[in-house]
């Protein structure tokens, strides 16, 4: 099996203090996830919803949904894993310590999933100055980089990681492997690598929901772990100060939402399903 090197990457994190509201946990089913915050030329503009359910379409008639099992998302998560070390691509730290933090806090977002997949999870330390992290089939990555930016801060360590589960929970992987096997299929595992990256950076901008809804499932599972739910919004404000003044134009051709707009998807997210005021700095 040939496995590219895809990433959902969630990026650098930062943080913040939040106003909790006790009460009772919601349901992941009771959760009203609303993607109205992000630009309309992104998931408003017709053109746009079109393309995504022609997308959607033809990726299913030529590799059926029900082929791409979590055991195939294992295995091509194993692959993945074993040709990035092969290539010397990552770099894996034996940090006993750190080690043992980061499959904590997995093994504690796994267990509040509820009607949880069958995907093998395993979390990995890079030795990686990156500030970072991202999956793919069930294997996920954390950069030295961005343990670092999260120490101090054990909630934002809960955010990043339920946010790369959320990628694999909420079906994210198991679309790419279909397009990565249609690519192949069409145009052969040699030229099927070239198609499947150009199509990529054209609709990378058709991401920025699934970006969004791993953010919401992360949330959410960190709020039943009793988290502060705020880190991330706080982090999305400050990284909105560092990042382009936004334009339609640029936000197409993103993979990920404007920090900014992502901060208020997350912080209006909280707000309706939580009734968590976010006292961001």
């Amino acid at each position: 099996m040939q496995v590219r090197f895809l990433i959902y990457a969630l990026g650098m994190m930062a943080f913040s203090a939040c106003s909790l509201v006790d009460g009772e946990k919601k349901s992941s089913k009771d959760m009203n996830y609303s993607y109205s915050c992000l630009d309309s030329a992104v998931t408003g503009n017709k053109t746009n919803r079109f393309a995504n359910k022609a997308n959607d379409i033809i990726r299913d008639l030529a590799v059926d949904d029900d082929k791409i099992t979590d055991a195939v998302q294992t295995e091509y998560g194993e692959a993945f894993h074993k040709d990035a070390l092969e290539s010397k691509t990552f770099v894996l730290m034996n940090d006993a310590t750190i080690n043992t933090e980061l499959q904590k806090v997995m093994n504690d977002l796994l267990a509040a999933r509820e009607n949880p997949s069958a995907i093998k999870y395993v979390i990995y330390l890079l030795d990686d100055k990156q500030i970072n992290a991202f999956t793919f089939g069930g294997r996920i990555y954390v950069t030295k980089a961005m343990y670092d930016k999260c120490k101090g801060s054990t909630a934002l360590l809960y955010s990043i990681i339920g946010h790369e589960i959320g990628h694999s929970e909420k079906g994210h992987i198991k679309k790419t492997i279909q397009e990565m096997m249609l690519s192949d299929k069409i145009f052969g595992q040699q030229n099927g690598d070239f198609f499947f990256y150009i199509k990529k950076l054209l609709t990378g901008s058709f991401n920025q929901k699934n970006e969004l809804e791993a953010d919401y499932y992360g949330t959410d599972l960190s709020y039943r772990l009793n988290q502060d739910v705020c880190s991330a919004v706080s982090f999305w404000k400050r990284m909105a100060k560092d990042e382009n003044q936004y334009s339609k134009l640029e936000d197409f051709f993103r993979s990920h939402p404007f920090s900014s707009l992502r901060a208020q998807c997350l912080q209006d997210h909280i707000q309706r399903n939580f009734g968590t005021a976010c006292l961001t700095n």
